[in-house]
């Protein structure tokens, strides 16, 4: 049997680790790791977080593991593999005020082309669209 995993947070961390949960921007993942730490800050054991959250007891281990081990950095998530993104938010950009700037309207094969022969950017269309959709989701049009 594995030995019992306690942390006892200070004040300061209890206020920090409510901000976050309180925070509208905070990603899901790293508001269950933080309810694994109030939890059992609250006295609650791995096995009672576990069956709590629906989590396996190894990965509520790992989770107060990494928090005594990296404190609040091992809240969030490490990154990804994958290929990195190949344009930036500023091509993005730059396509908006393009199509703000002029009088005509463009479509998604129009925009591709002009993000490839001014900015070198190589996107098709339909990744434009998906990116303009999810940023207008996002409210950030």
């Amino acid at each position: 049997m594995p030995a019992q995993l306690k942390i006892r947070l200070s004040d300061s961390e209890e206020k920090e680790l409510l901000e976050l949960t309180q925070n509208p921007k905070t990603p899901k993942r790293t508001l269950k790791r933080v309810e694994v730490l109030r939890l059992n800050n609250q006295g609650w054991s791995v096995k009672e977080i576990a069956s709590w959250i629906n989590w396996s007891e190894n990965t509520v281990r790992k989770t107060i593991k990494r928090w005594i081990f990296q404190g609040k950095s091992g809240l969030v998530d490490r990154p990804r593999s994958g290929r990195k993104k190949r344009w930036t938010e500023a091509d993005i950009e730059y396509l908006k005020e393009c199509c703000d700037r002029e009088q005509r309207t463009y479509n998604s094969k129009q925009l591709s082309t002009l993000l490839r022969i001014e900015r070198q950017v190589n996107l098709s269309p339909e990744r434009i669209r998906k990116i303009f959709k999810k940023k207008s989701v996002n409210g950030n049009e």
